[in-house]
């Protein structure tokens, strides 16, 4: 038999009561359970409000509904913990998660509808089209407040995310290790040691939309330029600002471009609109063209030369891109990056 334990007292006619049985109280008239916890075997302790619960344990808070295979905590504290098989539902945030173990605490105050915890192997969705999963995710309930870390890899409102931890307050969003962060909407992508920035409404669609980002040191940069090649651009720290529709990467930058096409400058900034790179400060191209081999001359045409003295050559006038000081992998492509470019 499923017993059912009331988190809150909710029962009118009897409001001293800890537990009804059958959703119940003294058979006088059907109760509203609005949060409860049913299992197959519960110890409930009257006086202290501790519970424990084994087999099939379901606890409801108000339309969600949570499943695993036993539960412990506080009634009155309102304080659960599911372990084992751990499947949640939350219609009123369109959310689904699966999960080891999991943890629900009640509100502490009025701003907030309580927090949900989720550990080891949390795979959460989140309609129409959201997904995340990672080692241990928490989320504010009733908001779009959320921290997750250990092997984050997600899809949330149009950013693929694949990163060590990535957390939202409000508008703020931050990352540690990101391996990836693509942004599907402004067509670009990017790793870094560190990234944070702001969303913000799309006035036209309404959609959440990434207004301003910095990432910063071991940045690389990913992009297709006007001609539909691809190019990376490399540097220490990336700015990018929705307003001014621009991406600056500086400190050390360097552009690959899928051609085998080189930059080299202080400076790039990539422009949204037209995706074009604008290079500044000590700013260099290197570039490769095809040269057609001469065929030799018949042994039997070669002619016996004196030797002469060299012509005198001269020097064209250095330009002002020359005569900068350049370092030294400016005169070719790394390994990685010609593997890159050949695929």
């Amino acid at each position: 038999m499923a017993f059912i334990i009331k988190i809150k007292k909710v029962c009118a006619a009897a409001a001293v009561a800890v537990f009804c049985i059958a959703a119940a109280c003294g058979g006088a008239f059907a109760v509203e359970v609005r949060n409860s916890l049913s299992a197959d075997d519960i110890r409930y302790d009257t006086n202290t409000g501790d519970a424990f619960a084994k087999g099939n344990v379901v606890i409801i808070k108000g339309k969600s509904v949570i499943k695993g295979n036993e539960a412990d905590g506080n009634t009155e504290k309102e304080i659960l913990r599911v372990r084992g098989n751990v499947d949640g539902k939350f219609p009123e945030e369109g959310i689904t998660l699966k999960a080891d173990r999991a943890s629900w605490m009640g509100a502490s105050s009025k701003k907030s509808e309580g927090f949900f915890e989720a550990q080891g192997s949390v795979k959460l969705t989140r309609a129409p089209k959201d997904r995340l999963s990672a080692e241990y995710v928490r989320w504010e309930m009733g908001t779009t407040n959320y921290w997750a870390k250990g092997n984050v890899d997600g899809l949330l409102d149009n950013r693929i995310i694949d990163s060590d931890e990535f957390t939202r307050i409000n508008d703020k969003f931050w990352a540690r290790g990101v391996r990836r962060y693509e942004d599907k909407k402004e067509k670009f992508s990017l790793a870094a040691k560190t990234v944070e920035g702001r969303i913000g409404k799309d006035p036209k669609t309404g959609e959440d939309v990434m207004t301003e980002m910095t990432a910063d040191k071991s940045v690389v940069f990913h992009y297709v330029d006007n001609e539909g090649k691809k190019t990376k651009i490399t540097g220490n720290k990336a700015v990018y600002s929705k307003a001014r529709g621009t991406v600056v990467v500086s400190g050390n930058t360097k552009a690959v471009r899928s051609d085998g096409k080189t930059v080299t400058a202080d400076t790039m900034v990539m422009h949204e609109d037209t995706r074009l790179v604008e290079a500044k400060g000590n700013s260099r191209i290197v570039f490769f063209t095809e040269e057609k081999e001469k065929k030799p001359e018949p042994e039997a045409e070669k002619k016996e030369e004196k030797p002469s003295k060299p012509a005198r050559k001269e020097t064209p006038p250095e330009t002002e891109e020359e005569t900068r000081s350049v370092r030294p992998d400016d005169q070719h492509i790394s390994d990685e990056e010609e593997d890159w470019v050949n695929h």
